[in-house]
């Protein structure tokens, strides 16, 4: 398997990227897009990606957000982000990085925020995605999402949960958890959603959520399942927290593998 750390330069900023290619890979397959979550990076993936490209047989390339990780960091100002990032995350970042690395109509897999953007970007790009894999989105402020969003910075606040993160973000720590919880608690994103771009998204989409989810409900999937217009599968999974990879990694996997329509395979 070919594992290639690199960098891409995307609207002046550098975004650090993996590369992860099967011995066996499928010619032609479209690449899987990994999407981390509000605190992610790439080695925070750990080797699901790896799995997945192996059970697949696809390209896979994880990407560290502007902010997190290896990739530039936010500029002055820029924390707490505005309540429409996701919009610049698609529209700038995602689209500018999936141009510059020549993607082909690339299968997106997103976690959490990275989820939310993906979702995003295949209502505003519906001709350029061939799938989307979508785990623990949000399309709208729940109070259940605020809750564990402040029982998170209590956390972070007394524990030493900052000393772990600084092994993934290093100088850029505190920031990456500003960017996160003080965008989410600023009183005018409470009333944000993105439920009105939800029937652009025309491609294959599998939904999945765990049902011990600390930051979100089920009525996340059933409303991104309601309002789309092209194919889509609802996953409610048993005894999972907020990632579904981590906590029942088989099931996300042979999930995966049926939505694009493959068989399945040995994943150890």
């Amino acid at each position: 398997m070919l594992n290639e750390n690199f960098y891409v330069t995307v609207d002046g900023i550098s975004l650090s990227c993996q590369r992860i290619i099967p011995m066996d890979v499928k010619e032609d397959a479209p690449t899987i897009l990994f999407l981390h979550e509000a605190l992610g990076t790439i080695r925070m993936w750990r080797d699901f990606p790896a799995k997945l490209a192996t059970a697949t047989r696809h390209p896979v390339i994880v990407y560290e957000r502007r902010g997190h990780g290896r990739s530039d960091p936010h500029g002055d100002g820029d924390v707490p982000r505005p309540i429409d990032f996701h919009n610049t995350e698609s529209d700038v970042y995602l689209h500018g990085l999936i141009a510059e690395l020549g993607l082909d109509r690339p299968i997106l897999f997103g976690h959490s925020d990275g989820a939310t953007i993906a979702l995003k970007y295949a209502a505003r790009f519906p001709d350029q995605v061939t799938a989307v894999i979508s785990e623990a989105a949000h399309v709208f402020v729940e109070d259940v999402t605020i809750a564990g969003i402040t029982e998170a910075a209590k956390i972070y606040a007394t524990t030493d949960w900052k000393t772990k993160l600084e092994r993934h973000h290093f100088f850029q720590t505190d920031t990456v958890f500003s960017s996160w919880v003080d965008t989410w608690r600023q009183p005018e994103f409470r009333d944000w959603n993105m439920v009105d771009e939800l029937p652009n998204i025309t491609c294959p989409l599998l939904v999945i959520q765990g049902d011990d989810d600390p930051f979100g409900s089920d009525d996340q999937v059933h409303s991104i399942c309601e309002h789309v217009s092209g194919p889509v599968t609802k996953m409610l999974i048993k005894d999972c927290g907020h990632i579904p990879h981590f906590d029942q990694p088989d099931q996300v996997i042979t999930a995966s593998l049926k939505h694009l329509g493959l068989k399945e395979t040995v994943t150890a």
